[in-house]
């Protein structure tokens, strides 16, 4: 087993759901501390900082400690424990994104042997998965302590998976939202007692009126990047007194009272954004909401979107060491915007293996972690000059 391999696995079996990121944190710092590199706490993140020849520019590696849950589907192999199956390495976060955090680890390794031509970052932050906390965390504290002042220019790559195949230079942001409608409760045989409105049909008529109303955005809001600029998930949840029984020996959800017209519905929404959108997008969702009657609020904190135009010099070399990488943006949502939103030109790009993210039985191919490292350096190399 290569080096990197070893790494990746000491690396995998270790559980680090988002929010239990002590452990592996530890060994990361263990890790860098065994080589004699610094590194210290920001947060709940860990920092590594190498001061470089040229002081007036920055570049950032941002590597997420985190995995999802496991799943309720079993693991062939065990999500902890890596195994081997032909030029694959199997294990829970093998792609998204042990993998990556492998290659910035190694690169932080060969920087700490020789002066970098730039300040290096390399952040490992917690809690991508779920709210993306801890690289806003991060972006604050960057900019909090000034660094965002002090250097001229400033660029960045996220490890996500890519499969080094793609370079994604821009995501939706996302606004969780949970909704509440109140409405009339009575019998269910006597429907005609009912005078008022029902919160069930209440919150599928403001569900409605969403989805419409994101048509009418979209046409405003075209994008050039993003098509359709802005989704809906409507109804992700929805509950309305409802109660979990075992039948034959299984959980079944039924109707707390089936003959009871509910005075309560709560259900949640997944909006996505774009750049030119996000910022308007929760104040248009509240009145839409107050003139349908419902109370709604975010969920979870928002999450800006990421964008780096194609025109900025870290995509133009990034493109020149990998000519076949396909350049896109992402429907989906990442850590991107955090430090975009600071001005700081951000791409996503890693060896991991984009589609096998969050997928049981997740795997990844170890050769392409020494891959990634030196298209990392050679970057960061061409990047300063």
């Amino acid at each position: 087993m290569t080096e990197h391999e070893k790494l990746l696995s000491s690396l995998i079996e270790i559980k680090s759901y988002s929010g239990e990121e002590k452990d592996i944190r530890g060994y990361i710092k263990k890790w860098f501390k065994e080589r004699k590199i610094d590194s210290f706490r920001q947060d709940e993140n860990l920092i590594v900082h190498f001061e470089g020849a040229d002081r007036s520019k920055a570049f950032i590696f941002n590597s997420h400690m985190d995995t999802v849950n496991r799943g309720d589907a079993a693991w062939e192999y065990g999500p902890w424990k890596p195994t081997k199956v032909g030029n694959t390495l199997v294990g829970l976060g093998a792609s998204d994104m042990k993998s990556g955090l492998t290659a910035s680890m190694i690169l932080a390794e060969k920087y700490s042997n020789e002066k970098p031509p730039v300040d290096l970052w390399f952040t490992y932050v917690t809690r991508e998965e779920v709210d993306g906390s801890g690289t806003d965390s991060f972006a604050r504290w960057f900019s909090q302590n000034k660094y965002n002042i002090q250097y001229k220019d400033k660029a960045g790559i996220f490890t996500e998976p890519t499969g080094l195949k793609e370079i994604e230079h821009g995501h939706r942001g996302n606004l969780f939202l949970i909704a509440q409608a109140e409405g009339e409760s009575g019998h269910s045989s006597r429907p005609g007692d009912i005078k008022g409105t029902l919160a069930v049909k209440q919150m599928f008529n403001f569900s409605q009126s969403f989805q419409e109303q994101v048509k009418l955005w979209n046409e405003k809001y075209q994008s050039k990047y993003f098509n359709p600029a802005i989704t809906l998930g409507e109804l992700t949840s929805i509950q309305a007194g409802v109660n979990v029984v075992t039948k034959n020996g299984l959980p079944v959800i039924v109707p707390a009272s089936p003959n009871k017209f509910p005075s309560l519905c709560v259900a949640t929404f997944d909006l996505r954004t774009t750049p030119e959108f996000h910022a308007a997008a929760l104040k248009k969702v509240e009145d839409l909401a107050k003139k349908e009657g419902i109370k709604v609020d975010l969920l979870y904190p928002e999450a800006p979107a990421g964008f780096t135009d194609p025109q900025e010099k870290i995509i133009e070399i990034t493109k020149s060491k990998v000519p076949d990488a396909i350049l896109k943006v992402s429907q989906g949502s990442a850590d991107l915007g955090f430090l975009t939103g600071l001005g700081i030109k951000a791409i996503i790009f890693g060896p991991g293996e984009k589609l096998q993210a969050h997928k049981t039985n997740e795997y990844c191919y170890p050769v392409k972690i020494p891959q990634a490292v030196d298209l990392y350096q050679a970057i960061v190399e061409s990047w300063a000059k």
